[in-house]
Formats: structure tokens, C-alpha cells, sequence
């Protein structure tokens, strides 16, 4: 009978095995540290590039705003001092004067979207690990809001004309040529350059400028120590920039050609680009009520031309041919005042003829408008963006 062997049980086969199992969960904890680590310190290195960028946002928000007082400034100033004989100045400048002394319709306020992102992630600004970084950051929205506040509040950025009383001048005037507001712009203009609370107004636009250029030294230097606190490169704020503007798709030929159509308060525009790199313009306007001494009602007009489109980069430009402009006015929702429809007849007639008039002065200047354009997944909208930083939204118009 053979004598059965006695398995011995292996010991060391279990040991292995152990040892294996162990230094490959330590592995999968080290790894998972080392990338949870690494994901942190991206994480804290992002909301440092996104609070230098928000700070350098600010300051070219300053400097235009800056630019802006310093011709602003000057316009008043030159109204002031012929603020008894207005009749030499141009339309346009009476025009501009008018609007820099009247009230806004909003507020002054800047974009607080990454401040909120930066204050509700505690873990992430307690870790970045520069407290001088942090110090700078929070003294920097600590005096935009106090800016903010300035700006809306004090009596050396209020607007002396009250916007009811802007709106009274505008809506009262009516619906009349750039010559006949010019004659009602002028007296009104001369009375309101002798008020204690334009000229208090045009005198501290210095005041407005020396705060302007003390906010914009003090974050720039601010933002120039954060760079070099947090090891920040320009290259990564490029690349920064670039990702947070990544949203839609380059424009080409095929995807231009079409119907396209732009809203814009009670206008509405419509390009119809074609193959040839040109493209016809169309804009409806009407507003939903004027008033004038000849008429009162809904007035419907309809400007139209030519030009040619073209690629730029990655830009699109397009060139206006205003020889061509058709202006096409519809008084059938006018009501003429008493005894004043050969007044109204006579003011439709003299207004086409001026607005077609307008537009080929302007064929000389040989205008031309730059957009940068986008394209959303569809290529049924598409984003332009004006060289001022305005965005407007176009729709592709089934035909």
C-alpha cells in the first residue's frame, strides 16, 4: 500500500503573494497621492493665472476708460469756452457733448465672476502657498469694489444731466434732420454750459484722470509682483486666455455664404453673402414711436447696399459700397398734426434724400468694418467681435 505524500503548505509561495499584494496597493496609494498632488497644485496654479488675468482685465478696463476721460475732457473744455456761440461747432461734436453730459442708464460695474470663483475656493487659495500672492489678490478686489462704489457714487463721476431730461430733449425733438436738431441742440447746450453743475463737472474731469492713472499704476505694479511671486509666464497667461476664448469654430468661405441676420433694438440687419466676395445689405428700422412737429406714429425705414467681403487672418473685413445705397421710407404709419401733411409729405421726401446723401459722403472716406469671426457647432450662428470688444450674434436665415 503506498504511503501517501503530506503536502506541506508553501509558506513563502504566500508570502510573495502577500508582499506583492501590499506593494501594490502602496503603489496605487503613491500614485494616486502623487496625482491627486499634482492635480492640486494645476488647480492652485490655475486660480493664479485667473486672478492675474482678472487683475490685468481691470487695468486695460482703467486705460480705456482713461482715454476715454482724456477726449471726453478735452471736447467739454472746448465747449466751454465757447459755450456763447455754439454755432460753429460742428453737428457730431454737439451731438458728443450732449452725450457725455448725460446721465447712464445703469450703473458702472465690473465683471466679479472670478473674484466669486477665487473667495468660495478656500482650500485652493489657503494652498497656493504665497501668502504676499494672496495679501495682493484680496487688497486688489478690496479697492475694485471701492472703485466701483466711486464711480457710481461721488459726485465727481455724476453725470450732470438727468437722463429724464436727456430723454425729454430727444423724444420731444422727434424724428428731424441732423440740421434741424442741430438748431435745437444748440440753445439748449448754451443754457446748460452756464450751470454751476456742468461746469463743477467739466473742471474735475482732472481729478477723474489723476484717479484713473493712480488705480492703474497701483495694479499693474500689484500684478507685476504676482507674476513674479507665482512664477507666472507670459506664454501661460497666452495660453490661458486662449483656452477660456476657445468657443467656436474658424469661419471659412463655405461656411460665410448665405443669409444672415443681425437684431439690434428695433433694427434689424441682414447680410446676404455671396460667392463672388460680395454681399448685399439690408436694415430695417423702426422704432415703436415718434413724435415731431409735423407728424407722430410708427415710421418704418429701410436702408440698403453693396460691397465686398474678404479674409484678413482671422478676421473678416467687410468694404461697403455706398454709391449704391436705396433708402426706402414708409410714412403709412404716420399721422400727420393739423394741416401738416405737405409738411409731412415735404419731410419724407427731404429725409430720404438726406440719409442717401449721408451715406455716399461716406463712399469717399472708403470705410471699411473688421470683425472677428465665430462659428457655434451648428454653423447656424455665428459671433462677431468688434475691434472695441463688442459682441454681436448673427442667425443664418433659412431661405
Amino acid at each position: 500500500m503506498e504511503k501517501k505524500t503530506k503536502r506541506r503548505f508553501d509558506w513563502s509561495r504566500l508570502f510573495v503573494t502577500v508582499l506583492g499584494t501590499a506593494i501594490g496597493v502602496a503603489l496605487t496609494f503613491i500614485v494616486s497621492g502623487i496625482l491627486e498632488r499634482r492635480s492640486k497644485a494645476q488647480a492652485q496654479r490655475l486660480t493664479a493665472i485667473m486672478v492675474i488675468h482678472d487683475i490685468d482685465n481691470s487695468v486695460e478696463i482703467m486705460k480705456n476708460m482713461k482715454a476715454e476721460e482724456e477726449r471726453n475732457g478735452e471736447l467739454l473744455r472746448s465747449a466751454l469756452k465757447q459755450r456763447d456761440h455754439l454755432e460753429g461747432m460742428p453737428f457730431d461734436s454737439l451731438y458728443s457733448v450732449l452725450s457725455i453730459l448725460a446721465a447712464s442708464h445703469s450703473d458702472f460695474n465690473f465683471d466679479t465672476s472670478k473674484e466669486k470663483i477665487f473667495n468660495s475656493d478656500l482650500d485652493t487659495w489657503q494652498n497656493l502657498g504665497n501668502m504676499a500672492f494672496l495679501d495682493n489678490a484680496q487688497n486688489f478686489y478690496h479697492y475694485r469694489k471701492r472703485a466701483q462704489d466711486d464711480m457710481n457714487e461721488s459726485t465727481v463721476w455724476e453725470r450732470p444731466l438727468p437722463n429724464e431730461e436727456y430723454m425729454q430733449l430727444i423724444m420731444g425733438s422727434g424724428w428731424v434732420t441732423e440740421e434741424e436738431f442741430a438748431a435745437i441742440l444748440q440753445p439748449f447746450l448754451e443754457e446748460k454750459l452756464h450751470e454751476n453743475r456742468v461746469v463743477y463737472y467739466i473742471n474735475v474731469s482732472s481729478s477723474r484722470l489723476d484717479y484713473l492713472t493712480q488705480l492703474i499704476d497701483y495694479w499693474t505694479g500689484l500684478n507685476d509682483e504676482n507674476k513674479f511671486l507665482m512664477g507666472i509666464s507670459d506664454r501661460e497667461l497666452e495660453d490661458y486666455v486662449n483656452n477660456i476664448n476657445k468657443k467656436g469654430v474658424f469661419l471659412n468661405r463655405s461656411r460665410l455664404l448665405g443669409h444672415w441676420v443681425l437684431n439690434v433694438g428695433d433694427q434689424t440687419n441682414e447680410y446676404d453673402f455671396h460667392s463672388d466676395r460680395g454681399y448685399d445689405f439690408s436694415s430695417d428700422y423702426a422704432p415703436a414711436f415718434v413724435k415731431s412737429m409735423f407728424f407722430s406714429g410708427k415710421l418704418k425705414i429701410r436702408f440698403s447696399y453693396r460691397g465686398k467681403w474678404a479674409f484678413q487672418g482671422d478676421s473678416l473685413v467687410l468694404t461697403p459700397d455706398f454709391n449704391t445705397t436705396d433708402v426706402i421710407v414708409d410714412p403709412s404709419a404716420l399721422v400727420p398734426e393739423e394741416n401738416m401733411q405737405d409738411s409731412l409729405d415735404a419731410w419724407v421726401i427731404r429725409y430720404r434724400e438726406q440719409s442717401i446723401n449721408n451715406f455716399k459722403e461716406k463712399a469717399d472716406k472708403g470705410e471699411k468694418y473688421t470683425v472677428k469671426p465665430l462659428l457655434d457647432s451648428s454653423h447656424d450662428k455665428m459671433e462677431w467681435t468688434e475691434p472695441d470688444g463688442k459682441v454681436r450674434y448673427l442667425k443664418r436665415k433659412e431661405e
